[in-house]
């Protein structure tokens, strides 16, 4: 196989948006790139995604063409619901290209998105991982991202530990070094991407930026997550105290504090420094937030004091900021 063609594998995972599929779906069956395959995994839908998938995979087949070594190939899976990092999860782990893209439901891609970026990385070995610049549509109105949402390349941990600075249908990683770090996070149910692009910085890795918009990116659903839940700052929070247990702890036991490692701890020590005041000020601002709304924040202060402290805090806890009944 040419290395300069590597199979490219595309995960699209979906839950009740069986009206919005065909779009991105229709928009990865023209891609220039020869050599792909497509994983769709159904979540749990139960809007008929699913019977909609299996009728409309042989006409989908017909419409993709293979050409000697190179491949194209649409894989339909069902799963429970368990959420979209579970569902990303499942595909990864069934794909088998040494590339792995994302798309959402409701996005779509430029026809060479696929063929540019795989360009972008045979010019720059240096990067591992991309994304490329986009369109926002929110209800017909189109804009670039501007200011702190304008995208940047290389390493901006400070911009990422701030707010979401990467696509997830703009991405593109190198399959074996992505499992390096790990994947999403399946127990957040939203910021599960935020959690990845810091985790891919803080273990060194630039992130490269095709500065062309290939994407369209569509807002406005009233069905997106980020509409679904209160103070979303929580999910952040737990975000960064679980990568720095991770950076800093072999297991859930303060006595096995980890040794310093260059492939786990952040090579650039002003990369510590941004960590710690990332957690410092969403940590405020959670605690702000519940004494305004007169709710208790007795178990937040025990996290400040053992941040404070440098002290581990047990994934057991971490979890009271994921449960919902308490925000």
């Amino acid at each position: 196989m040419n290395p300069k063609s590597p199979l490219v594998s595309i995960i699209l995972p979906t839950h009740n948006r069986r009206y919005l599929l065909d779009r991105a779906i229709q928009s990865v069956l023209i891609q220039t790139y020869p050599h792909w395959e497509l994983h769709i995994i159904d979540d749990g839908s139960t809007d008929e995604t699913w019977p909609y998938l299996l009728s409309y995979l042989p006409s989908w087949n017909r419409k993709i063409q293979s050409f000697g070594m190179y491949e194209k190939s649409i894989q339909v899976h069902q799963t429970e619901h368990r959420g979209v990092s579970a569902a990303r999860n499942f595909g990864i782990e069934k794909s088998k290209g040494d590339w792995i893209c994302l798309i959402d439901s409701d996005d779509e891609w430029y026809r060479d998105k696929l063929s540019k970026q795989i360009q972008f990385h045979n010019e720059h070995p240096e990067f591992l991982f991309s994304q490329t610049n986009e369109i926002w549509n929110k209800k017909s109105n189109l804009q670039e991202p501007k200011g702190k949402y304008k995208k940047i390349n290389g390493h901006f941990l400070e911009q990422s530990l701030e707010i979401c600075m990467v696509t997830c249908s703009s991405f593109i990683a190198h399959k074996k070094t992505w499992e390096s770090i790990g994947f999403f996070r399946e127990e957040m149910k939203i910021c599960e991407d935020y959690d990845l692009w810091n985790r891919i910085l803080l273990n060194g890795h630039p992130i490269g930026l095709l500065e062309e918009n290939l994407l369209i990116r569509y807002g406005g659903h009233e069905d997106q997550l980020s509409n679904k839940f209160n103070a979303i700052e929580r999910f952040r929070l737990y975000s960064l105290f679980s990568i720095t247990n991770e950076l800093f702890w072999d297991s859930e036991k303060e006595e096995t504090r980890r040794k310093s490692s260059p492939n786990r701890l952040p090579q650039n020590p002003r990369d510590l420094e941004l960590l710690k005041k990332a957690i410092h000020d969403r940590l405020e601002t959670v605690i702000q937030g519940r004494v305004k709304r007169g709710k208790d924040v007795t178990f937040l202060t025990q996290f400040q004091t053992q941040f404070l402290e440098n002290q581990f805090i047990p994934k057991k806890d971490l979890l009271t900021l994921l449960d919902d009944s308490l925000f």
